[in-house]
């Protein structure tokens, strides 16, 4: 049985929650598509066993193993053996960084990163290592003319697009910057980027760059590190020689059949999922009216640009927390976030918000709703009708 990929669904085939409630968090990651849970239940109810034995139930799992891997390649326009499967992106991340720096070189990153890629920049400097972080416009677009080059061979750990504030980097512009600058391995986090539209992973100049499944309707649990051809990868987990030595343990083949399916129906309905999210973002804004008479700021790139993620709303409140925004409209049934999953919860100020200029108060009241290809313009419409009247409410009860 080999993991065929699913036809896309239509929006009502894919409704994530029921309709007492609305789901706009699907920058953390959208629900699974329909389609693949049905293969992964299919693929789990045939008995799929490890793939790295000699028997025929081995060698079945290792074809649809290798078969999920080929789809993803040909999707990103690269060779089955630059992918290696991971449990997180995080994880990959992590792999392609170990991959790429030594102590000795310098680290340039950004504070709007991801919180796993800051993370990773910090136990560099813990350990001595050089790390330099490059200054952020207004906008959250990385200033290439900033880039030093007193530090050549540095290595760059850098996202496509941002999940907090749905800037798309010019990343064409600023990789020619990078290498005029003496820079070195680009380490590209591709996890947001990929959702938003088909992806060419051999025109981003990446050494190794990282995508996930989660926020095409794939499963959680799966990501991939996509290494440049005749790149070295570093294996940070040591095991009996899986994904051709660079990641140890035994593969999930069942998660990366549903990874790839789920992959290939994004990519075949890319542009029509963007034009379709920017329909039902603008029947939002036209809903919600003047941010201002609701205390919000915009942030990231302008709504109306094609440099912004599709379907991706975020704004600064300098009269609220986010976690205290997220809470009250979570109550009203709507499902948001402060501007990353892996932020929520925390009482810190933004520190990609701070970066881009905002206050400290606009940096703790980050509030983002982003929509899905099952989303509609009436769900968008009465999304923002319960958030004015939320951010009405709870504002109100702010003393002054």
């Amino acid at each position: 049985m080999r993991a065929a990929a699913p036809k896309c669904g239509s929006p009502s085939s894919l409704r994530p929650m029921t309709p007492t409630r609305l789901f706009l968090d699907h920058a953390a990651g959208s629900p699974t598509l329909p389609e693949v849970v049905d293969l992964m239940a299919e693929l789990q109810r045939a008995g799929i066993g490890n793939p790295n034995g000699g028997h025929t139930e081995a060698r079945r799992a290792r074809a649809i193993l290798d078969d999920a891997r080929a789809s993803l390649a040909e999707d990103f326009g690269v060779e089955p053996r630059q992918i290696t499967f991971t449990a997180t992106a995080s994880e990959a991340l992590a792999l392609g960084l170990h991959s790429a720096l030594t102590p000795t070189l310098a680290l340039v990153t950004t504070a709007g990163e991801h919180r796993g890629s800051r993370a990773l920049a910090t136990q560099h400097a813990a350990a001595g290592g050089a790390v330099e972080l490059l200054a952020l416009d207004a906008h959250g677009v990385m200033q290439a003319a900033a880039l030093r080059t007193d530090h050549p061979g540095a290595v760059g750990l850098f996202a496509l697009a941002s999940g907090e504030v749905g800037t798309i980097q010019p990343w064409a512009t600023f990789a020619t910057a990078w290498r005029a600058s003496g820079g070195g391995a680009l380490v590209v986090d591709a996890v947001q980027a990929a959702y938003d539209h088909a992806l060419d992973a051999q025109a981003t100049g990446a050494a190794h760059l990282v995508v996930g499944s989660a926020k095409v309707g794939g499963p959680f649990g799966i990501a991939a590190l996509i290494s440049a051809p005749e790149t070295k990868v570093r294996p940070l987990i040591a095991g009996g020689g899986q994904e051709r030595g660079r990641r140890g343990g035994t593969e999930a083949v069942v998660l990366a059949a549903g990874f790839a399916a789920a992959y290939r129906a994004h990519r075949l309905h890319a542009e029509q999922t963007r034009q379709h999210l920017n329909v039902i973002t603008t029947a939002f804004d036209d809903a919600l009216g003047s941010l201002a008479s609701l205390g919000l700021a915009p942030t990231g790139a302008p709504f109306t640009s094609e440099t912004r993620l599709a379907g991706h709303r975020s704004f600064a409140a300098d009269w609220a927390l986010g976690d205290d925004l997220v809470a009250a409209l979570d109550h009203a049934g709507i499902a948001a976030s402060t501007g990353s999953a892996c932020i929520s919860g925390s009482r810190e100020p933004s520190e990609a918000l701070r970066a881009m200029g905002h206050s400290e108060g606009e940096s703790r009241g980050g509030l983002r709703l982003t929509f899905g290809r099952a989303s509609t313009v009436e769900e968008a419409r009465y999304a923002a009708t319960v958030v004015r009247s939320v951010l009405e409410r709870v504002r109100t009860a702010v003393p002054a």
